[in-house]
Formats: C-alpha cells, structure tokens, sequence
C-alpha cells in the first residue's frame, strides 16, 4: 500500500534574499496524452512574481459591503458605472443583512442594476419580469451590453416584461430603464448574447430550435441552438448546425469569427465537442483550430464548455466537465485568421464557470480541488467533512495558465460562481453563494481595486535555530501566505527585539510555502539567543511568530570543506557536475563516471563559494551513469538544486535504461508542480515521503534521502521532512540517473486518477539547476547529515 507521510518541515533557503496509475514494476513510457499536455500546458518556468505588495490584477481578495440577491445570479453585464445582474432571485437584499433575512429587502424580480463603485441599488431600474407559463426554473441567464452602452440585451426563461409578450428575449434602454421596442422570439431557453463589435448583430445562443421576429420579413425560422438578429430585431442568417444546447459565445473584436460553446459534439458536422469557431455572416463555416486544442474527446457526452472570454487576440474557455474522466479546467486559444491554435491548457478538478480577465490576469470562477496537473497547482487535500478543500475564486497566468496568488473564497454549494464580468479594473462576480470570506454577500459581490486592506497571515510555526559556525546561528522558518498579494517580506527580530534584525523576501501561495533561512553572524560565542519573525505587504505587518527555542552560539567551525565531509562517507559516486566536457566525473576514488546529454548547460554558478553547477532544461537534459548496477537495497541520495519551475521533474533516481523513459524506475527524489518534494521507492506500490513546503523559490537547497532496507528517511536542508518503513526496494538492475526519467504512476493524491493525471509532475524532466549529487551505499544518519550541511553552511557562507 501506500504511504504518505506528511511532517511540518522546517527547512532551508540558502542564500535567501534579503530586502499509481501505472506502476514503477513494468512500467510503460508515459503515455501520448501525458507527453501532449507536457508540451502544452505551461512553461517549465513560473512567470516572474509581482513585487512586494502588488497584487494580482491589482484586485483586491476582500469583497466589498454591497447589495446583494435573494437567489442565485446567473449573468452579468457592465456598462457606463452599472452592474447589471439577472438570475433567479425574486428581491434585492441590504449591504450586511443575514442570510434569509427579509427586513429591508427590494423586489426585483430576476433583473436588478447596482452602482458599479458602491454596490448600491438603483432604485429607478425595477423592471418586472415573469413567466406565466409552465416553464420551470424561470428567469434571467444572458445578460450584454451595447458595445455604445445604450442597451442592455436580456435573454433567459421568461415571456412577459413589465406586462408586454417578451418570449425569452428582451431589451432596455441604458439611459432610462425603459423596455425598448425590440422583441425577437426565442422558442426556449436562452443562455447567452453577444453584440458585434459595430453592435449590428446580436449573436444568441442556448437551447431553443426556433428564433425570429412575428410579423416580420425573416419570421420565425428554425435556429438550433445558436441564431442571430440584428438591432432591430429582425433574423440574421447566420447559424451554424449545432447538435446539442449552447451555453456561451464570444465574438473576436476584430469581427472575424464567433466562438460557441456548450454541450454539443459537431459543429456543421465535425467533430468539435463543446467549443469551436465559425464565420460571423452565416455560421456554416468552421474556423480551423489545431490539433489538440479540444481537451474532450468522443468518451465525454455531452462535453460541456461554459465560459468564453477574448483578450487581446486571446480567447480563454472554462469547462464544466460533465460526465467522468472529463476535463473541467480552462484553456488558451491564439485567434488567427488563418486558423486559431493552442495556447495551455489548466487542468484543475473542479467544472470551471466562469472567466473574465483584469489587468493582465485570467480570474477564475469554479470549485477548484485537485490542480495537482495544472502547473504551480495544489493537490487534493481532504477536509473535515468527507470531502475535500475546494477553492471557488482563483486568478491565473495569461501565459501559460499556471495559478496566481489572488485565492478570496465564497461557499457556492454548487459548482462555483456562475458569472464574472468586470469594468477594466474591478470583478463583479454572480453566483449561488451565500457568504464571501465567510461574510454575508449572496448571490452578487464586488471586488474592488485593491485597498490597503488585505493583512498577510500571522505566523504559527516557530523559527528553527541551529548554530554550527563560529559566532553565527543559522534561523529557518516557513513563509506564510496572503489572499492576494504573492511577494511578501520577513522581519526577523532576536531576543523579542522590536527593530528587525533582516528582511528577507518570499513568493507564497496558501498551498505551497517556501522555507527561509537567515544566517546571523557576528555573534558572541557562548551567548543564547531566539528569535521571531513577521510577514509584511509593505504596508500592513503580521503578528510576530512563536520565540524559538533558545540557542547557545558555536565556538568553533566546520574543519573539513564541505567536498571533504561528503568524500569522508565513502560514496559510492560523487558527481559535482562541475565539468566542461561530456563526462560527469566521479570524484570518488570509485571511477563511477556519467555521461551529459544534450539538455545540460555546465559552468552555472553552485551553491558553494566559487563552485560550478549544471542546469537542465526540463525537456530532455540528463546525466546518465555510464555503468550499469543492481539496485541497491541500502543507500543514500545527497544533492543540490535550484529551481523556479511549476511544471515539477525527477532531481535524481534509478532506471533501468541509460536514455529515453525507463521502463522500471524508483530510488527517485522528484518535485510535484507545486515545489513540494517526494522521495520514492517502489515495493509493489509507490512508498513515499512527501515535503509538506515547496522548494521551487530560486534558491539553493540541500536533500538527502536514505534508506537502510526497512527505514526510509528524507531530509531537506539539514531537517528531517519524514520517516516511513519499506521491506524492500524493487531488484531490477539500472542507471542512475540526474535531471529526468520516468515517473508515470506515481500519483499521491486522494482522488487517486483522472483524465488529466494527478500529482505526478507535469514534466518528468526537471528545469533548474543541479550540484554536487552523490550515492552512497549505506543510510546516513541524521548526524551525518547535519555535519554535510554544516560544512556546506560554513562554506557558503
């Protein structure tokens, strides 16, 4: 069986900067839809961190005191200050009013506007919508504005308004609220409008067959799923031939094609489920998207595309992922006229709503719970309740899709936030939920802008403090994290001091927390000391830390290098991969060489005063021992690594082929796409220990592993992450192997598998930078291990 060990780990950063699927036994290669989305879904390197302070979208996590609804909104649309929201709510409640509280409440029956800067009602826009049919769950579910703001275009389940005939489909004026003249029929359901750029034609969608105007030219014609009119009204012939309901468009600025999408498999008869593109004028010309642009294939019915924004010559789509093993993520779609290809695609869990982009971001409206393969994403934790952690509100990379550090919560009890629209600088977001941040706010919220309003999280974790150099105490302790600013600073205080003693600056998500570590020099040998910290926006400070326990500072130093420590532990190998040609020399007395392969670029600085390393480039770079060996059923794994990657990759295992993926593979320390770390042995299953911390910050970190035929144990930056028992390690003979191998099969999480794969990385080949990797044919002890990193403490320091 498996075994999971999770420990609070207090680790490492040196040089910090200051202000199964598949098993391992028989193994195939990774499989041709892992080594797709590996080349599509992100860079190897997370897009730079916002400085200290700066937000996402410069957006706010904390929404503001508003008006809220009685009941679920369904759409949003913004035009000239107002929000304008429909859905299934019957009244307009008051800023701050409980949940079910009905004192003060407004009706408005599933249409209401709100002042886009307050959140307060406009009490001059109360039309009276209603359905005195059979339809059931009546109301609004499309909302558009004019692209010259003065009409707002109303589609949804309804056939009177303000006590005229409207069926499904109606419009008022911006300027005085008034009902307008125009009234095409829609014989069904309407889930989405869309204007043209010029605001001539209205693109509809949802699940009618029939659209038109009674009484006029055009009449009423059969429309399946997707029409068009025009301003006045009157049948435009655009309509492409869908095969099942459509639940969103979004027409290119530049009026050259219209993307759909919804739960339909053809598009004019090609196979395109749940999104595509076609002309503007007719609808019957499919735009050619590129091969694997679609993430869902025949085995999902019906696919389900919710959600399409444009962004600068960028379409962005949600999925909903109706039916297993569907995909339910979001992806990027570059516009052309030549044909429209595949930007990324984000494979969180969890049927994405809705989209809107704010400055530069991609926020994101669903009920995300494994983004274990989306790059940078969390893995499935469970919660208290049986199922598991789930986060409603998150912002994304608009290059490569990976997750901002914008992460506000509501308490959708469905799927996540069903509409998000924004004015260009704050996100109006519309949903079923009943509370924000676990404040009063259903069915519509505000965030605005950001205020100075957002405090980092208080530190609960104590500083580890050792000292192993003359006159100096070495300070290690977690980041924290805040709901919308990823950069943040540490204060370090000693001795309950109030004036930091350093700062030291960090890039945090709620679910992967860097590690950091102060040298403190200068001191008196002999004197004690602790030590707090504090987290810092620039603008708002934490609470300080726990006190750490008391240290006593060292009298003496280190005697041996720290190339001397590791040779006085009789490795088998050691690799300081500090060459210039193709050879990885042993420096062992062994002879044990390796081979670089292409991929690697030598002469990177190390971790070390004045020592070399090799970087990798995440795609195919290896060294590969040059003999093979039995595997071992003792040894330790001793390293280095640097690394801004989210996209995960093996640091150094055992395979059984030289090149290429192994077949059987194991003995392997690897990052997940989050930074955290996992070192692995396969004894009928994946037996693991797993970093509860993420190392992927750009500094320097030291790991051992060690296994001693029962005891397994794993150690970042001279701490012990864990321990777990094996009775033994797979006997296949093999290769070690640095930068990459094979690591299908290896997947930790609770949800166990899906489509997109889980928390085996995105890329089996690691992109950073490796040093000084040696093998030895024997478990080091902790002491052993607490001597190598203090040589290399007092070496690099």
């Amino acid at each position: 069986m498996k075994i999971k060990v999770l420990c609070a780990a207090s680790a490492v950063v040196l040089g910090a900067t200051v202000a199964a699927a598949l098993p391992a036994a028989g193994a195939s290669a990774a499989s041709s839809a892992h080594l797709e989305k590996s080349a599509v879904a992100a860079a190897a390197k997370a897009p730079a961190p916002p400085p200290v302070g700066q937000s996402d979208g410069n957006l706010s996590s904390n929404a503001l005191q508003t008006w809220q609804t009685d009941n679920t909104v369904w759409a949003l649309a913004y035009g000239n200050g107002v929000v304008y929201v429909g859905g299934q709510f019957l009244n307009a409640r008051p800023p701050g009013a409980a949940n079910g509280s009905t004192t003060g409440e407004v009706s408005r029956t599933y249409l209401a506007a709100f002042n886009s800067t307050t959140g307060a009602l406009i009490t001059s826009f109360d039309p009276v919508i209603a359905e005195t049919g059979s339809q059931s769950s009546p109301g609004v579910y499309a909302l558009a504005v004019s692209p010259d703001g003065s009409t707002l275009y109303v589609g949804g389940l309804f056939n009177k308004v303000n006590g005229s005939y409207r069926d499904n489909l109606a419009a008022f004026s911006t300027s005085t609220g008034a009902l307008t003249s125009w009234q095409p029929s829609a014989y069904g359901k309407v889930n989405a409008i869309a204007p043209s750029p010029n605001g001539q034609e209205i693109y509809i969608g949802g699940g009618f067959n029939e659209l038109g105007t009674s009484g006029s030219t055009a009449g009423i014609q059969t429309r399946n799923y997707a029409g068009a009119v025009d301003a006045s009204g009157n049948l435009l012939p655009w309509a492409p031939v869908l095969d099942n309901a459509l639940t969103t468009i979004a027409v290119d600025p530049d009026d050259s094609q219209v993307l759909v999408g919804g739960y339909f498999g053809n598009i004019n008869g090609v196979f395109q489920p749940g999104a595509g593109a076609v002309d503007p004028v007719n609808g019957t010309t499919n735009i050619s998207w590129g091969a694997n642009i679609v993430p869902d294939d025949s085995s999902c019915s019906p696919p389900a595309v919710k959600t399409i924004t444009i962004s600068n010559g960028v379409a962005y789509l949600g999925s909903e992922g109706t039916g297993g093993g569907c995909f339910d993520g979001d992806f990027a779609v570059s516009l052309s006229a030549s044909g429209d290809s595949l930007v990324w695609q984000n494979a969180c869990l969890g049927a994405t709503q809705s989209l809107v982009v704010i400055n530069g971001y991609l926020f994101k409206g669903s009920h995300a719970h494994d983004c274990a393969y989306a790059p940078g994403g969390f893995p499935q934790v469970n919660n208290n309740s049986g199922g598991w952690v789930t986060h409603h509100l998150l912002d994304q990379s608009l290059t490569d899709g990976s997750l901002g550090h914008w992460t506000p919560n509501d308490d959708d009890t469905l799927l996540g936030p069903r509409a998000m629209a924004t004015d260009g600088k704050q996100l109006f977001l519309g949903g079923d939920f009943e509370n924000v941040n676990g404040k009063p706010q259903q069915g519509f919220a505000i965030f605005p802008a950001k205020p100075d309003s957002v405090y980092p999280s208080n530190p609960t974790t104590a500083p580890t403090v050792s000292s192993t150099s003359s006159g100096t105490d070495t300070v290690q302790f977690p980041a924290v994290s805040s709901a919308d600013v990823g950069t943040l600073n540490y204060n370090i205080y000693r001795d309950g001091g109030k004036t930091p003693i350093a700062t030291l600056t960090a890039t945090s998500w709620p679910w992967a927390l860097p590690v950091l570590t102060y040298q403190d020099k200068g001191l008196t040998s002999g004197s004690t000391h602790t030590y707090t910290y504090a987290a810092t926006d620039g603008t708002h400070l934490s609470g300080q830390s726990p006190a750490s326990a008391s240290v006593t500072v060292a009298s003496s130093s280190p005697a041996l290098s720290y190339n001397q420590t590791v040779l006085s532990g009789n490795p088998s190998f050691f690799w300081q991969l500090n060459d210039t040609g193709s050879t990885a020399n042993d420096t062992s007395s062994n002879n044990f060489d390796g081979t670089y392969t292409g991929g690697t670029t030598q002469g990177a600085a190390g971790p070390l005063t004045g020592s070399t390393a090799t970087s990798f480039d995440g795609q195919s770079g290896n060294v590969y021992a040059q003999t093979a060996v039995n595997g071992p059923q003792a040894f330790s794994v001793e390293g280095w690594f640097k690394t801004t990657t989210n996209t995960g990759g093996k640091i150094v295992g055992f395979g059984n082929s030289q090149t290429g993926l192994s077949g059987n593979y194991d003995r392997h320390v690897y990052m997940m796409n989050d930074g955290q770390l996992v070192f692995g042995i396969w004894n009928n299953a994946t037996e693991t220990i797993e970093t509860q911390n993420a190392y992927n910050d750009g500094q320097w970190h030291y790991f051992v592993a060690t296994y001693d035929g029962t005891n397994m144990a794993f150690y970042v930056d001279g701490q012990l992450i864990g321990t777990t028992t094996s009775s033994s390690a797979q006997s296949y003979t093999g290769y070690w192997r640095v930068g990459g191998d094979n690591l299908n099969g290896w997947n930790l999480d609770p949800w166990g598998s899906n489509s997109q794969g889980t928390t085996e990385p995105i890329s089996y080949y690691f992109n950073g930078t490796i040093a000084d990797v040696a093998v030895y044919p024997n478990a080091l002890t902790a002491a052993q291990v607490k001597t190598h990193f203090a040589a290399a403490l007092f070496q690099g320091g």
